[in-house]
């Protein structure tokens, strides 16, 4: 793939990166920090992608691990529990679908994040997140009937 190549596909999915980067992390300045990590990652072992066409899937890979990175580099500070209070973001209108998909807990909010917003394939989701397709089926079900029921509570979407 060449360089030109590479720098159009980011372009086409920069937004799902993103995404993906942000549904890990919740916050936006290390969503960005992450993509901006994958973005160079990806390029420098470009020569490792066997397939192009795996291209999304192989960036979305790349992309949670460095948010994952990051996450696990901000656990590790001291009086991380008080940080993390304060950073919390808060909801003005908690009848956003986005709001309430970030209240999922990690394992359905990564699975509902990548199969509805990154529209990747279940299989593709299987190999981003190292779990069996069982596993993405069960935890994707199991993420509608959260959000379902968050949204019954609320009154549906606005």
């Amino acid at each position: 793939m060449k360089q030109s190549e590479f720098c159009e596909r980011i372009s086409q999915y920069r937004n799902q990166l993103y995404i993906t980067a942000y549904a890990i992390l919740e916050n936006q300045a290390d969503a960005e920090d992450a993509v901006c990590s994958a973005i160079l990652n990806g390029y420098e072992h470009l020569l490792q992608l066997k397939n192009p066409h795996k291209f999304k899937s192989w960036m979305i890979s790349i992309t949670r691990n460095e948010a994952l990175k990051i996450r696990q580099k901000r656990l590790d500070l001291p009086g991380n529990e008080q940080i993390e209070q304060l950073l919390q973001p808060t909801c003005d209108n908690p009848h956003e679908l986005w709001d309430i998909v970030q209240t999922l807990n990690e394992p359905y909010r990564m699975v509902v994040v990548l199969f509805y917003y990154d529209g990747l394939p279940i299989r593709d989701i299987a190999r981003v997140l190292n779990i069996s397709t069982g596993t993405v089926k069960s935890r994707l079900n199991r993420g509608r009937n959260l959000l379902r029921d968050a949204l019954e509570k609320t009154g549906g979407m606005s």
